[in-house]
C-alpha cells in the first residue's frame, strides 16, 4: 500500500505559457506566468479525491489530459470585471495555472471523473481493479 497515491510534480517545461483554444504556438502576449494552483489531494479506500482551487477560470478554460501516468491541469484566469469596478490592485499577476499530478499505479486515471464548481475542480480517482484486494480460492 502506496501511503502517497499522488505525488505532485513541479509544472513542466512545455507549460510554460497559457494554453491556446487552437494549440498553435503561443503570440508574445500568451507567454505569461503559469501559477501552481493551491490543491488538496487525500486517499480512501475507492480511491483518491483532488480538489484544485483555480479562482477566475471558467470551465471553458479549463483543459484537463491524462498521460501515461500524469494528470495534467491547465486553466487559464479571465480578466472581466464588472463595468462599475475598479482594480485598486492585483496581487495575483499570473494568468495561467498549471499542474501536473503523477498518480501511483494503484489508481486508474482513465476513469477518473471531474466536476468544476465556483472555482474548484474535484477530481475522483479510483483505485485500479488490479489493487483491489481479491479473494483466492483454495483447491
Amino acid at each position: 500500500h502506496d501511503p502517497h497515491p499522488i505525488t505532485r510534480t513541479l509544472t513542466p517545461k512545455i507549460m510554460n505559457t497559457c494554453m491556446t483554444p487552437t494549440d498553435s504556438a503561443p503570440t508574445a502576449e500568451q507567454k505569461e506566468i503559469v501559477q501552481r494552483p493551491y490543491f488538496h489531494a487525500e486517499e480512501d479506500e475507492n480511491g483518491a479525491s483532488l480538489q484544485v482551487a483555480l479562482p477566475g477560470v471558467s470551465k471553458e478554460d479549463l483543459k484537463l489530459t491524462f498521460h501515461e501516468s500524469s494528470l495534467m491541469i491547465e486553466g487559464k484566469r479571465s480578466d472581466a470585471i464588472p463595468e462599475k469596478w475598479k482594480t485598486l490592485r492585483d496581487t495575483n499577476p499570473a494568468r495561467c495555472y498549471g499542474l501536473n499530478i503523477r498518480l501511483t499505479s494503484r489508481l486508474d486515471g482513465t476513469k477518473t471523473a471531474a466536476s468544476f464548481e465556483d472555482g474548484i475542480l474535484t477530481l475522483k480517482v479510483p483505485i485500479s481493479e488490479e489493487a483491489k484486494p481479491r479473494v483466492i480460492e483454495v483447491k
